[in-house]
């Protein structure tokens, strides 16, 4: 067994995670970074549509302000939303300064990435400034657990599966910024291995976790025979025609009018969709219209052109239906990326607050760049002051001989790949745009059951089977926290929609699904905005 011994231990390779590392190191501690794959590389960073909303480049303070907290149907924690408006422009200015590729626009900063990964320029300057700064980096290892002693963070048990070996990682304070877990869903525009790992470390360890049930799907999915998935550029749906199979005006047909269509109005557009193919009717973007001249020059859609123009965009529509993008909801932290756990802090999409019902556009990365860095500065002090527990290595003994069986090799009938392909299956049917109690309820018993009897089956061969069989374990746990959540709210929100509670509810539900673990299992309590 490995022991590594660091004062911050940052979980996650993304955006979110390298802010982190970098923030703690300027601060003169010693930080180690862990991911599941090579930093930056595989991450929502990476693959984002590389757009940094950010004020005082052509947006108004005010205007980024209301825009997000409208964005959110009025239940965003309103600290963090100030916090990210002022912040993210010098955040911005000092990732020019380090070279990032890109440029000013109205909105913010848009990195100069090429399709599908228009935000490899941020992902690859700040691994770039990881590696110079001489940052630990251990790819390769997935955190299955917390370890957490005399009511404080002490460090993480880690399996590195390219050697099928446990590591023992011991800190004192702990970053998690391990991103969302969009992958979990059937259909979705993430690398596989964003499976919600944070969301279950953090509620494993005691942590609090707010708004679970807001998962957001954007509507312009590319969906081709052969061929992975992509969001389209949201402003080509203002210059095409979006129709049925049936020749039908999707937008004119359910009276969406909001522009940018596919921005101000995703939600409807994406229950729009959704509507149609319940009633065996796909949609298309009609692109032929469209000339070299005509075609918008914004920076993602004039960049998108030759890429869709392989996909004949030219000659024939283009099938659109929603993909799952991103998670609003996550660990419940505090204006310096603290949690209730003394010594751990979150940042980026693994943490809750900052988006409420519904994420603004270009937020995304302004949250990963601030919060990630308030919570690699504040885990630094913390590390600071603390000194190593004395009963760390007893308490790091049980928890291996634990931990061993679960990274055992066994036979069985069903590989860790297909219980989540199962998983999957189930949230997207009955957990994803459209939701009922009736749907919900079944999603629940069906994750169960998968839980009691898939799970002990699994046919676990190799050191990828084991990574898999801890990302299925994780999924199962935040596939329960949404269906939980949503089951809950019983009224439409954001992302959130209930065909049985169609409107939205200021008076009971304007606020916050908080859950935590409990010793009846997971516990829920609703906490209207103050």
């Amino acid at each position: 067994m490995r022991v590594e011994r660091t004062d911050v231990l940052v979980v996650g390779g993304g955006g979110a995670g390298m802010q982190a590392a970098l923030a703690s190191k300027q601060r003169e501690n010693h930080v180690l970074l862990t991911a599941k794959t090579p930093i930056g590389k595989s991450t929502c960073t990476y693959m984002s549509g590389g757009i940094i909303s950010a004020a005082g480049m052509g947006m108004p303070g005010e205007i980024h302000r209301e825009r997000t907290l409208q964005a959110g149907k009025g239940i965003n924690a309103r600290e963090l939303v100030e916090i990210l408006v002022e912040e993210i422009p010098e955040r911005v200015r000092e990732l020019e300064c380090l070279g990032l590729a890109g440029k000013r626009h109205a909105m913010g900063f848009y990195c100069s990435g090429k399709p599908p990964a228009w935000g490899a320029p941020l992902a690859e300057t700040l691994a770039k400034e990881c590696r110079a700064r001489g940052i630990s980096i251990r790819p390769w290892v997935m955190i299955s657990e917390l370890l957490v002693q005399e009511g404080q963070v002490a460090g993480a048990l880690g399996y590195d599966f390219r050697t099928g070996q446990p590591v023992v990682f011991q800190a004192k304070a702990v970053v998690l910024a391990n991103g969302g877990g969009s992958a979990l869903y059937q259909r979705n525009d993430n690398p596989v291995r964003i499976t919600g790992d944070g969301y279950a470390l953090a509620y494993q360890a005691g942590c609090h976790l707010r708004d679970m049930e807001f998962v957001q799907f954007l509507p312009t999915g590319l969906v081709e025979p052969g061929k992975p998935p992509l969001i389209i550029a949201t402003l080509l749906c203002d210059y095409g025609n979006v129709t049925n199979s049936a020749g039908e005006d999707v937008l004119a047909k359910y009276n969406i009018t909001e522009k940018p269509v596919a921005v101000r109005a995703r939600d409807a557009l994406s229950l729009a969709i959704v509507q149609e193919e319940r009633e065996g009717r796909q949609v298309f973007l009609d692109l032929r219209s469209l000339s070299e001249s005509h075609w918008p020059q914004e920076d993602m859609a004039k960049s998108q052109r030759g890429f869709l123009l392989k996909h004949s965009c030219s000659e024939k529509p283009l099938r659109i239906s929603p993909l799952c993008h991103h998670f609003m909801g996550g660990v419940a932290i505090d204006s310096n990326g603290g949690t209730n756990i003394p010594g751990l802090f979150a940042g980026g999409e693994v943490a809750g607050g900052v988006h409420g019902a519904n994420r603004m556009g270009g937020n995304a990365l302004g949250e990963i760049l601030v919060f990630g860095y308030r919570a690699g500065v504040s885990a630094a002090r913390w590390a600071k002051q603390q000194d190593v527990n004395k009963g760390w290595e007893n308490a790091v003994g049980e928890r291996i001989d634990s931990f061993r069986p679960r990274i055992q090799r066994t036979d069985g009938g069903v590989s860790p790949r297909a219980v989540r392909k199962m998983v999957g299956a189930i949230l997207w049917k009955d957990a994803s745009i459209m939701r009922d109690a009736r749907g919900l309820k079944t999603a629940l018993d069906s994750l169960l059951q998968v839980r009691q009897e898939s799970l002990p089956a699994m046919k676990v061969q190799d050191h990828k089977d084991v990574l898999e069989k801890m990302e299925v374990e994780n999924a199962l746990l935040v596939g329960e926290m949404i269906v939980r959540c949503a089951l809950m709210r019983e009224e439409s929100r954001g992302a959130h929609f209930r065909m049985d509670y169609p409107q939205s509810d200021d008076r009971k539900w304007k606020g916050s699904i908080f859950l935590r673990k409990a010793a009846a299992g997971m516990h829920l309590e609703f906490r209207p905005v103050c």
